[in-house]
């Protein structure tokens, strides 16, 4: 699959291995969301070894790196100094300062798959740590990169004072995932996204030629489709009860929620503190994401969940519950019958998501900047799902339409102004934008009611997509 995206992520990677002092650079983020492919992205511009861990015992991990270690020191003319077999960790990394030289490019030795070192109960954090000490002491240019999910990731504690950069790679925001969705309009590529996502591995299976409602119907309905049971080889590999995984999510499912929410959603917890385990679980996992008001102060707890990525979403609200009926369903009868009526709704909650991207990363070309701060609005008397604050430091406050019924029903600038006389944030700003987004091209009198207004902007699915 073609790379795309990650332009951020690359240039802070490539900005801490460029540096000369030795140091340690965590990548993590959900399965098959692009880890190892950013980090392959740089690897042809420095030397560098890759031991991708197997889940295999602790003494096969280390017979494996010692193999690959002496055969990198054999290509630079260096005996090795180990003993055949499995050398413990202590004596086995510090066989790797010495691919450093002091004088050229820094050497990048690769743990990938991280999580397995620690499933295999391997003791290698400590000896590690120390190899970076040591290529410091002898002034050597070497740099670690662990890729794995983030529980598996070393701690700030224990990572510092040898961490340089910690990258958090996220599913590919709507823009960047365009290029491999199905459809050519811009609605079709928003309801795309909206049922598939982010994820590059997931992306990966679609074929570009052919509608989403097909691909629904091949990669998520039929029983034997590589995406049928998504949700569980994302979930069910790292937990050892899901039951209570699955009922958050579920809660998530149909748009965000509060805590008491999903504490509700977990049959037989009696205090709303027992779902804290599930949901910090699920926050390493990266399944779940949580954000507080804009306005809100940092030590609030009042926080809104949302699941990371809409296929999980879409997975959770028609495959799972339909599991037990596609023996006796044809694919495209439940697609028909259950999915496409309600389809509509499901893209209006992922929609927010993909206008709080837009200001994230593109609103530089429909706005000038891009958001410095942004997120949401919640309290008395308002819910703006999109506001912040642009580089330029004007605040925007933003409604999203995934449908709009007509002028008659709808008043979406009048609403903002009601809304944004609630909340005081961005309050005594220059300048405060109204942001009116919407999914399909916007009808005649809500462009006429926007051009009126020199503090709005409509945003529509056009410009979210970089089409025209």
């Amino acid at each position: 699959m073609r790379f795309v995206g990650r332009v951020s992520e690359l240039g802070r990677l490539r900005a801490a291995l460029d540096q000369r002092r030795a140091s340690l650079i965590r990548v993590s983020g959900i399965r098959g969301g692009g880890k190892t492919a950013l980090v392959e992205r740089v690897m042809p511009d420095y030397d560098h070894m890759v031991h991708r861990a197997a889940p295999l015992p602790d003494y096969v991990q280390r017979a494996t790196f010692a193999r690959l270690t002496a055969k990198a020191r054999a290509a630079r003319g260096l005996e090795s100094r180990l003993e055949e077999g499995a050398p413990p960790s202590t004596e086995l990394l510090p066989e790797v300062v010495d691919l450093a030289p002091r004088d050229s490019r820094p050497f990048v030795l690769v743990l990938d798959d991280v999580h397995r070192l620690r499933e295999a109960r391997s003791r290698y954090l400590q000896p590690l740590l120390s190899l970076l000490d040591t290529a410091r002491e002898r002034q050597r240019a070497l740099h670690v990169v662990l890729i794995g999910p983030e529980h598996a990731m070393p701690t700030d504690d224990e990572a510092t004072p040898h961490l340089a950069e910690t990258l958090r790679v996220a599913p590919l925001p709507f823009r960047s995932a365009c290029s491999l969705l199905p459809g050519s309009r811009p609605v079709d590529l928003v309801r795309a996204y909206s049922v598939f996502g982010g994820i590059p591995r997931v992306l990966a299976s679609l074929d570009r030629d052919v509608t989403v409602g097909t691909n629904i119907r091949r990669l998520l309905i039929s029983p034997d489709a590589v995406l049928s049971d998504i949700g569980g080889e994302w979930l069910e590999r790292d937990v050892q009860s899901p039951a209570r995984y699955y009922a958050i999510l579920s809660a998530l499912a149909h748009g965000d929620a509060d805590w008491s929410t999903m504490h509700a959603a977990v049959p037989g917890l009696s205090r709303s503190g027992q779902v804290a385990p599930y949901i910090k679980r699920l926050e390493e996992l990266g399944l779940l994401t949580a954000r507080r008001s804009l306005d809100a102060g940092p030590m609030t707890r009042a926080r809104r969940y949302a699941i990371a990525d809409p296929v999980f979403a879409f997975w959770l609200r028609f495959i799972l519950p339909a599991r037990s009926q596609v023996t006796h369903q044809r694919p495209e009868d439940l697609y028909s019958t259950v999915i496409r009526p309600a389809l509509d709704r499901h893209i209006a909650h992922v929609f927010p998501l993909i206008c709080r991207q837009h200001m994230a990363h593109d609103a530089i070309e429909t706005l000038g900047s891009n958001a410095r701060e942004g997120g949401s609005l919640w309290g008395d008397g308002y819910d703006l799902p999109v506001a912040g604050i642009l580089t330029s430091g004007a605040a925007y406050y933003g409604a999203c339409y995934s449908e709009l019924a007509g002028p008659a029903t709808e008043v979406p600038l009048e609403s903002l102004d009601e809304q944004m006389r609630e909340t005081r944030y961005g309050f005594g700003r220059e300048r405060r934008v109204r942001l009116v987004f919407t999914r399909q091209n916007p009808p005649r009198w809500l462009q006429r009611q926007v051009a009126r207004r020199h503090d709005a902007e409509l945003i529509d699915a056009r410009a979210l997509a970089g089409i025209g």
